[in-house]
C-alpha cells in the first residue's frame, strides 16, 4: 500500500524534536521503507519565524521534486500585504502549492470573517484545503467560529489528539461536508478509525503521519490494522488526498 501524506513537517523547530528533516530528502529517507511516497509538507519556519520566510523555504524544498507538494502560511490580508497578493493563487499554481495552513496562535491573530474577509471565500470556491492542527495554534472553539462563518470551506483538521475528539469533531463532520480529519492520532485510538468510517465514510478521512512529532510507521500501521475494506483504506492511504490536490489544480 502506497500511501500519501497530508500532515509532514520538514526544517528544524525552535523546540528540538527528535528525527526531523530538514530537507525533502532527508525526509524521505527518514520515511523509507514506510510506504509513504509522496507528501504534502509544511516547514517550521512558517509557524516558527514567519508565513514570508517560511513560504519561501517550502517552494525552494519542493521544487524539482515530484514527492513533495508545498503548503503555504497565511495571514489576514490587513496587516501583510507582500504576502497576500492579488496573485496570490496564481503564485499558489506556479510553485506546486496545493494546501494551506494557518498558525492564529503564533501567528497573534483571529481565523475568522472580520481578518480575513473574502480571501476565504475565495479559497472555499476553488476547495483548496486549510489544514488546522489541534497540537500547532488551532483549538475548537475557534475552529467552530471559523466554520460558522464559512461553512462552505474546506478544513482538514490534524493531529486531534486521543480520547474523545470524537465529541469535538463529529459534529463538524455532521454539520459541515467539506471537513475531513487526519488520520495520524484517529488511528491510535483503538477502533477509532474504524468508528469515524462507519459514521461518515471513508471520503472523510486523509492519511496523514505527523512527522516527525509521531512515528510514521505508527500511522501507517493503524491503517493497514484498521478493520476496513480494501476499497476504504485505499481512499484513506491516498485516494481522497489524491482527488483534493487534483480539484485544486
Amino acid at each position: 500500500m502506497n500511501c500519501v501524506d497530508i500532515n509532514l513537517q520538514i526544517g528544524r523547530s525552535q523546540v528540538p524534536q527528535y528525527g526531523q528533516a530538514s530537507t525533502v530528502a532527508e525526509l524521505f529517507q527518514a520515511l523509507d521503507g514506510t510506504g509513504i511516497t509522496r507528501g504534502v509538507v509544511w516547514h517550521a519556519a512558517q509557524r516558527d519565524g514567519g508565513p514570508d520566510v517560511g513560504n519561501a523555504l517550502v517552494n525552494q524544498a519542493i521544487a524539482g521534486d515530484d514527492r513533495a507538494l508545498g503548503c503555504w502560511a497565511i495571514v489576514p490580508p490587513h496587516t501583510d500585504h507582500d504576502l497576500m497578493t492579488d496573485d496570490f493563487f496564481d503564485r499558489m499554481r506556479a510553485e506546486r502549492i496545493v494546501a494551506l495552513r494557518a498558525f492564529p496562535e503564533a501567528h497573534r491573530y483571529q481565523l475568522g470573517r472580520v481578518t480575513f474577509g473574502s480571501f476565504l471565500d475565495e479559497v472555499a470556491e476553488r476547495r483548496v484545503p486549510v489544514l488546522l492542527s489541534l497540537r500547532f495554534g488551532a483549538d475548537w472553539p475557534g475552529v467552530y467560529r471559523l466554520l460558522a462563518e464559512y461553512p462552505t470551506l474546506t478544513v482538514v483538521l490534524c493531529d486531534l489528539g486521543l480520547w474523545g475528539q470524537d465529541r469535538q469533531s463529529w459534529p463538524l463532520l455532521a454539520e459541515y461536508p467539506n471537513v475531513y480529519l487526519e488520520s495520524s492520532l484517529v488511528s491510535l485510538e483503538a477502533g477509532g478509525l474504524e468508528a469515524v468510517v462507519q459514521a461518515y465514510g471513508a471520503e472523510r478521512v486523509l492519511f496523514g503521519s505527523g512527522f516527525p512529532f509521531h512515528y510514521p510507521h505508527a500511522a501507517v500501521l493503524g491503517l493497514l490494522q484498521a478493520e476496513l475494506t480494501e476499497v476504504d483504506r485505499e481512499k484513506i492511504a491516498s485516494g481522497n488526498l489524491r482527488r483534493m490536490v487534483e480539484e485544486v489544480a
